[in-house]
């Protein structure tokens, strides 16, 4: 019986089958396709080994960083991590990970493009990417090495984002002067951010990299004159030179995109008197938020609950207690008004209004009452109150 704090070793170590040992590879080592056996799926195992000696040493913490980076990650458009070997006293290791079956961004634009853009539009391309980036930035990774390999379109329509090789916690003490940064992400790019200039790399340069590269495959496709792509502002913004013209954070390019597809609902002027009658009342019976938000992203509960509180206000004008409404969509503490704020009809219209809407469109209507929330202000808790 082991002891909390003992080592604990297993003795068998786990055998896979190559499949392909040239998957691809770079100065930093390669990459090869193995088959494990005994559940009988393949993996992408990738080992570090760069080809030159004097290096070996000086970047093993990316490697090691690699995994820590992975470890943490997990989101359907990232590709995931399942173990690593790493051989401390050699400078070497090896990360086995998700396989990913499919074609890169670059091919996606180019040869491949009409027999893929029947499976994902470049439209859903852009919101998945966008939607990674939101989770990276959630938990405090930069990615760095934006290029055109490592986007990768599966078989199915999934957008996948790989090679954390090079990508840091946002919150490294090294994180403003890179020493990487003349190294990293100059392929094709016909522009470079200010950024580059000042040796620095944040989450504001990933934006960047992302909206240029998108934006170039666009403009260079062969295929540029049947493209679809919907949001061109805002790739525009992205890729402003200067840091402070674009976008804030990946969560307001999200939002944008929530509006941007709101406002291009089939939606008629007496619908949208539904939405703006209730959203109304419901941001005024909210004084402010405690400490941070915390919003309701489902619409189920949503529904559930706005069906409750109109159950029993059925013989009211107003909504008798507020609460019931906010908390549908509310999940942190709140101070709200006590008085006659929200009707019962404003309430219930809303309601059938919204149940109309399939999921996705739930969602956009969601994120956008989310934004309009956004804008009470939020006062800081007591912190010498201890309970």
């Amino acid at each position: 019986m082991k002891n909390n704090g003992d080592i604990v070793e297993f003795l068998k170590e786990k055998d896979y089958i190559m499949v392909n040992n040239n998957l691809g590879g770079g100065a930093f080592g390669q990459t090869v396709l193995l088959q494990d056996p005994f559940i009988d799926e393949l993996f992408v195992a990738k080992k570090y080994a760069p080809i030159y000696e004097y290096i070996k040493k000086e970047f093993y913490q990316n490697f090691l960083d690699e995994i820590k980076i992975l470890h943490k990650i997990n989101h359907k458009n990232i590709v995931r991590i399942y173990n690593y070997y790493a051989y401390e006293t050699f400078f070497t290791g090896y990360i086995i990970m998700e396989y990913i079956d499919g074609i890169t961004i670059d091919e996606y634009f180019g040869d491949k493009f009409l027999e893929y853009s029947e499976k994902i539009t470049p439209d859903q391309i852009f919101v998945q990417l966008i939607d990674a980036f939101c989770y990276l930035e959630s938990v405090g990774i930069i990615h760095r090495d934006i290029r055109e390999h490592n986007i990768m379109i599966q078989s199915d329509g999934t957008v996948k984002i790989i090679d954390f090789g090079i990508g840091k916690f946002s919150n490294s003490s090294s994180n403003d002067f890179d020493s990487l940064v003349s190294k990293i992400n100059r392929q094709n790019v016909n522009v470079l951010p200010n950024e580059y200039k000042e040796k620095k790399y944040t989450k504001l340069t990933d934006m960047f990299y992302l909206g240029e590269l998108i934006s170039r495959l666009i403009e260079q496709s062969k295929y540029n004159f049947v493209i679809d792509f919907s949001y061109q502002d805002i790739l525009d913004k992205m890729k402003y030179t200067n840091p402070t013209k674009r976008f804030k954070s990946f969560l307001d390019i999200q939002e944008a995109l929530d509006k941007h597809d709101f406002e291009n609902l089939n939606i008629s002027e007496s619908d949208k008197l539904i939405y703006f009658h209730f959203t109304a009342q419901l941001v005024k019976s909210i004084n402010y938020f405690f400490d941070k938000y915390e919003f309701n992203r489902q619409p189920s509960e949503i529904i559930d609950k706005l069906d409750k509180a109109i159950q029993s206000n059925l013989f009211e004008e107003y909504i008798q207690d507020n609460s019931s409404i906010i908390s549908a969509f509310i999940k942190n503490a709140y101070s709200y008004t006590t008085g006659d704020v929200i009707t019962c009809t404003a309430t219930k219209n809303f309601l059938q209004w919204f149940k109309t809407f399939n999921l996705k469109s739930q969602n956009l209507i969601l994120s956008n009452i989310q934004t309009k929330l956004s804008n009470i202000r939020i006062e800081n808790s007591d912190d010498a109150i201890p309970f």
